[in-house]
């Protein structure tokens, strides 16, 4: 009997998904492998939007809109994420250090306090890298793509969210095993911003610019590092 011999569409649909995963830990790994912070994310911004019309989709398709930016998502979002990082300052962080033995290693932020020019650009960094760069990756291109290649069922947003996340803390290697725990809970959280608003990811980018925010004053202030 002779073997089914994969048509060319099959072939071709394994060719691209291939591709959209090599391209994938492209974006993730630049970062880590001395591109500088002004080129990795036009590169890896330029590679997501390739890999969507790969996929015969947009940024709109992620939930992100230049249009919906507002006052609204921009407020709610940084609401939350000032709640949450007292919330990290004054629980989960302890929680996670008590557990892995370990403080976190913030002596790459040494910048932010000793210096008000170094606490400005971290501010900067925290919309431009922390909420709009990752977001768009993560909650954004990641998260969108595994749900285009996820098997249909009633798991399949769950699991997306968890495999978002668990790259997330991944990309937080460098951060020693705080860092990555503390990373992973943070994408949780985040996703669940996502999931109450999945058409305007300003909410989430919000989110996460604002709670970098918070965690560079506290740095400032003298209360973390």
């Amino acid at each position: 009997m002779m073997r089914d011999v994969p048509t060319s569409s099959s072939a071709c649909s394994l060719g691209k998904t291939g591709l959209i995963v090599l391209g994938t830990l492209g974006v993730l790994v630049a970062p880590h492998l001395g591109v500088p912070m002004v080129l990795y994310p036009w590169f890896g911004l330029g590679l997501c939007t390739v890999m969507l019309r790969g996929q015969g989709l947009r940024w709109a398709d992620t939930g992100f809109r230049w249009r919906g930016l507002g006052m609204g998502a921009v407020l709610v979002g940084g609401l939350l994420g000032v709640l949450y990082a007292a919330v990290n300052f004054s629980l989960i962080g302890p929680v996670l250090a008590l557990l892995l033995g370990e403080r976190p290693d913030l002596s790459d932020f040494a910048f932010v306090r000793a210096h008000f020019s170094g606490y400005l650009i971290a501010l900067a960094l925290a919309w431009v890298i922390g909420g709009f760069y990752e977001e768009l990756v993560f909650r954004g291109f990641l998260h969108t793509s595994l749900m285009q290649y996820l098997p249909d069922g009633r798991v399949r947003s769950g699991l997306a969210i968890l495999l978002t996340a668990l790259a997330f803390a991944a990309y937080h290697a460098q951060l020693g095993a705080f860092g990555v725990a503390n990373a992973l809970v943070f994408a949780l959280f985040a996703a669940g911003v996502r999931s109450r608003w999945p058409a305007n990811l300003w909410y989430v980018i919000s989110f996460h610019a604002c709670a970098d925010m918070s965690a560079f004053t506290l740095i400032r202030l003298g209360y973390l590092g």
